[in-house]
């Protein structure tokens, strides 16, 4: 069985597209976790609804904590082998569980990724592709590019997420927790077909941290550079590193960073690039683009919106 979790959340005009997506999947042995978190809106009601019409759904209501305590707990009362992520604002197409299980049997992996869309559809959009599939072991996956800090979108065998709860009270909680994950896998296996569809929701939490500056995720790197450092793993501790600074390079252009903010951003980016500026471990063309950011910030960043 699969368990599908999603925490609910002012997301009424959405939720329904939600549920049936799960309701109309063509792999059929699934439960449906719903978690209102408090929600003030009418999607509490909308889940005991559709909890009244298929056994399958189950509802729990708390009060708000967050969307990490609202998948926490969707967890620890979960009974599937294998779990998933979805947001009360998205939905899947009908094939998502059955592909991403299908090639987590044939491939013997921990974990299955598929591709994304996102947008304003109600309606998944035709797909036509012919599937193309990678495969990565828990320090490839990482090296290689193919890594996505998002929860969702993924299928994981169950024994991985065990004792690896996500953050509460902590906004960026897909950083703090989705490679942890990975790093316990021994096999991902990558998909390119779109199987997931992100609405762009102006209320949502990732649209609300990329418009307004928070550095609260240079905490979540900092936590995993440490862990990969301690743990001897050199490799995975200067793409760490690496991907820091890239992230204060793209932070760096923010015309709504404070002062001190921006003074964080440098101090953060030149602690780690000190380390990384000869290894290895760091992709040619990141190298260049971090001297020429050293060298001069401004002139760097009017390039890169010039390739944007």
């Amino acid at each position: 069985m699969i368990s599908v979790i999603v925490p609910v959340y002012k997301v009424e005009q959405y939720l329904r597209t939600c549920i049936d997506s799960v309701i109309n999947q063509t792999y059929s042995n699934w439960e449906l976790i719903l978690v209102d978190d408090g929600s003030p809106d009418n999607s509490p009601r909308i889940c005991d609804e559709y909890a009244a019409k298929d056994k399958r759904i189950k509802v729990f209501h708390k009060a708000n904590g967050g969307v990490s305590s609202a998948r926490n707990m969707a967890l620890n009362n979960s009974k599937g082998e294998y779990i998933t992520f979805l947001d009360g604002d998205d939905f899947l197409h009908a094939e998502y569980l059955a592909v991403l299980h299908n090639l987590s049997i044939k491939y013997e992996a921990d974990i299955t990724q598929c591709s994304f869309l996102r947008g304003t559809e109600t309606v998944f959009p035709d797909i036509y592709k012919r599937i193309k599939v990678w495969t990565f072991d828990n320090h490839t996956i990482f090296l290689k590019g193919y890594s996505k800090i998002i929860v969702w979108g993924k299928l994981y065998k169950r024994k991985l997420l065990e004792g690896i709860r996500m953050p509460e009270g902590k906004p960026f909680e897909d950083d703090f927790t989705t490679w942890k994950w990975y790093y316990n896998a021994n096999k991902i296996v990558v998909t390119d077909i779109t199987l997931y569809y992100y609405t762009d929701n102006d209320l949502s939490t990732m649209s609300a941290h990329a418009k307004r500056p928070n550095l609260d995720f240079i905490e979540a790197y900092e936590e995993r550079i440490d862990f990969f450092k301690k743990n001897g793993v050199k490799d995975l501790e200067d793409f760490s590193r690496g991907h820091l600074c890239k992230a204060m390079l793209l932070t760096s252009n923010n015309p709504k960073l404070s002062s001190e903010q921006k003074e964080i951003v440098d101090a953060t980016f030149l602690a780690n690039w000190k380390h990384i500026k000869f290894s290895h471990n760091i992709a040619f063309s990141l190298w260049i683009l971090f001297f020429m950011y050293r060298l001069s910030p401004k002139s760097t960043l009017r390039l890169l919106n010039l390739v944007r």
